[in-house]
């Protein structure tokens, strides 16, 4: 059972995987037509367009495309493409460099949105997000480690760290802290537990009861997968959110750098459109 199990999910692999490729292609190109486009090749295999206008237009759009998905930048057109590649290798910036500024880097104009570019006391509390998530994720990846969850006694509400077949107060944790109560620790009185794991005398009674129930470890193993599953969601939720602040970050970081550096948009042997209308 167990092995068929593996072997399904390994068969739906790689149709995960094409499907994902197909929708980062999307997103990076910003059309479906990448879809449509590899459609068509599927279909007609490596027979030529006859028709030559129809061919150059195929062409076109190919090459349209193909740049939206390799440079990550949204131009409109493949003219403004070959006009961006000019000014790039003109300026010295690196494609990679637009591509980081976002919305904030017109590709058509080929400038810097300064009427959008976030404050500094923007980037400040975006950098303060970012290592926030940052630390959330590291927490939380941290903690799928673990074989031990975090508890409460409800009669002295003190916190304690238990496993299946032990339990600790917080400093057992610690190198040469209290020690951890074990089952057969139970046999001892409750005073010698109580002096050498850190808990009161009381609540060693509680925990050693805990620790003798037959139930108790079912419960305490059902209450660590519960523990590693949070722990995935929340280390999930985190990296994602920890990814979408750093672009946030880095954006406008990248987008203020290239506006310091104050270039002409002018590309020689182009007309520049200053989006005027008559």
């Amino acid at each position: 059972m167990e092995f068929s199990s593996v072997s399904g999910f390994l068969g739906l692999l790689p149709p995960a995987l094409i499907a994902f490729a197909f929708v980062w292609a999307i997103l990076r190109a910003g059309s479906r037509q990448v879809v449509v486009h590899r459609l068509w090749q599927f279909v007609r295999g490596k027979q030529e367009i006859a028709d030559p206008e129809i061919r150059a237009f195929a062409e076109e759009e190919a090459s349209f495309i193909s740049f939206r998905i390799l440079a990550g930048v949204p131009v409109s057109s493949l003219e403004k493409a070959h006009e961006l590649i000019r000014w790039t290798k003109l300026n010295d910036v690196q494609m990679y460099r637009l591509r980081l500024c976002g919305d904030f880097f017109d590709p058509d104009a080929r400038q810097v949105r300064v009427d959008k570019l976030p404050s500094g006391f923007t980037q400040k509390l975006r950098a303060a997000g970012l290592f926030w998530w940052l630390l959330v994720a590291a927490l939380s990846f941290g903690s799928l480690f673990l074989d031990r969850t975090l508890m409460t006694l409800n009669a002295t509400q003190r916190y304690f760290f238990a496993t299946p077949t032990q339990v600790g107060s917080l400093g057992s944790i610690i190198p040469f802290g209290p020690r951890s109560l074990k089952a057969a620790d139970c046999t001892r009185p409750a005073s010698a537990n109580a002096q050498r794991s850190g808990f009161t005398e009381q609540e060693v009674g509680i925990l050693c009861s805990i620790l003798t129930d037959s139930g108790a470890n079912a419960f305490l193993k059902r209450t660590l997968a519960e523990q590693f599953w949070s722990s995935v969601k929340l280390f999930g939720v985190s990296a994602v959110l920890f990814w979408m602040s750093f672009f946030s970050w880095v954006a406008g970081a990248s987008a203020k750098k290239l506006a310091g550096r104050q270039i002409d948009p002018a590309v020689p042997g182009t007309q520049l459109s200053l989006g005027l209308s008559t």
